[in-house]
């Protein structure tokens, strides 16, 4: 099997549904579904369990686990633990893949057998607009991973050696790559779009400081000499940032949003 597609949720039925028809829909047929819900209290598992007659009349795998866990990244190591595929993509609940061919149009490039990740371009949401953020948007703030996680692919292998490491609240997908690139993983870029992302609630987004403070332990910095430098700038610099934006009007909120990411188009 090709793929195993991971989409991990609580309480999120809502979101879900466009996810689950994004996935189903699909015109690639080598893939795997499987959903890891952590015991949410909504109408989920009724939603699941209507999806997954509909995935077993379009001949296609689905299946799904809800249980208790310890969050996001736990949830994502369960996944990864119990797929099938060659390589996994991890889908969050609300996102979509862009097309119903994205699958079979980015299965259908090539690319070297050694290749440990493989990743594409993302269509990004925003209020105030929406563009498609390409590699090279994407380089200019992190050229570790150039890419969002709904995006990329990794060998399933590789996914159940590293796993993510969950003492992270946002950044454990940065920590994750950051290692592979130190293993000598080869990352391939294939320039297709892959994904439907809302960037403008994510935690990345509203979290700037603690997204900061935790790139510092993943890059090592906290046993430096400078640390302490390095943590008084990072408070100086990103620490007003959210209470600022908090009680910032809206316009002016979106405006700097839309000035840091050029791929935007007003529509």
């Amino acid at each position: 099997m090709k793929l195993t597609v991971i989409t991990v949720c609580f309480n999120a039925a809502k979101d879900l549904k466009k996810t689950l028809d994004s996935v189903l829909t699909q015109t690639f047929i080598d893939f795997e579904y499987l959903v890891i819900d952590g015991g949410s209290k909504d109408n989920t598992l009724d939603l699941l369990e209507t999806y997954k007659l509909l995935f077993a009349k379009a001949g296609k795998i689905f299946r799904y686990v809800s249980e208790a866990d310890k969050g996001t990244y736990d949830a994502m190591n369960k996944g990864a633990s119990l797929a099938n595929g060659e390589w996994i993509n991890y889908m969050n609940a609300g996102d979509s893949f862009y097309a119903n061919s994205t699958l079979q149009d980015f299965f259908s490039s090539s690319w070297p057998e050694s290749t440990g990740v493989l990743y594409g371009d993302t269509f990004q949401i925003f209020d105030f607009g929406s563009g498609i953020a390409r590699e090279d948007d994407y380089k200019k703030d992190n050229t570790i991973m150039p890419f969002c996680h709904q995006s990329c692919f990794v060998k399933t292998k590789l996914m159940q050696q590293f796993l993510f490491d969950m003492s992270y609240r946002i950044i454990a997908d940065h920590d994750l790559f950051y290692r592979l690139r130190k293993a000598n993983i080869i990352f391939q870029y294939i320039p297709i779009i892959v994904a439907r992302y809302n960037g403008q609630y994510g935690l990345s987004a509203t979290h700037p400081l603690t997204l900061r403070l935790e790139g510092l332990r993943v890059h090592q910095i906290t046993k430096k000499w400078y640390y302490p430098l390095a943590l008084t700038w990072t408070y100086l610099r990103y620490g007003w940032v959210q209470p600022f934006k908090n009680h910032m009007p809206h316009w002016m909120t979106e405006a700097w949003m839309k000035r840091k990411r050029k791929f935007i188009n007003n529509n």
